[in-house]
């Protein structure tokens, strides 16, 4: 019993590595409703308000343990952003890459504008950008919204 439950909570562990190796790719969660939303990344573990400068600018934000966030306006997600914790990997990029190994790592047209970079993704329903947030020279955050909000 013991060494089945051993091998068990291996196969977990490695299962939940093998998850995190994974490329996630947030374009597919823009757009969606909430039952939409709630079916792909499950119910989050937070739920907040996040004030923008002006009224339109106003988000509820939810929260998933694994550092996803999933910005809504009205009902619909509009923008997702993985923060530095995120263990996983975006567009073949991880959080904490440096800048540097970034630019070298993306096949894409990266544009720079102070302490970002950004790219536009083509072939979605809506039109998105990625937006790559560096400090100290490292990646920080990264957010895919619509571009045409």
């Amino acid at each position: 019993m013991r060494a089945r439950l051993t091998l068990l909570v291996a196969l977990f562990v490695f299962s939940g590595l093998l998850a995190a190796a994974e490329d996630f790719d947030p374009a597919p969660l823009i757009g969606l409703d909430l039952p939409g939303a709630v079916g792909a990344l499950g119910l989050p573990q937070k739920m907040f308000a996040y004030r923008g400068v002006e009224e339109s600018q106003d988000n509820v934000v939810f929260y998933y343990p694994d550092y996803r966030y999933l910005f809504w306006y009205r009902d619909r997600v509009w923008q997702v952003r993985c923060d530095r914790r995120f263990a996983g990997q975006v567009f073949g990029l991880s959080l904490g890459m440096s800048r540097e190994d970034v630019e070298k790592a993306s096949s894409r047209q990266l544009v720079p504008n102070g302490d970002s970079l950004y790219f536009d993704l083509d072939g979605e329903k809506y039109p998105l950008r990625v937006r790559l947030v560096f400090a100290a020279n490292l990646l920080t955050d990264l957010y895919v919204y619509r571009s045409d909000f």
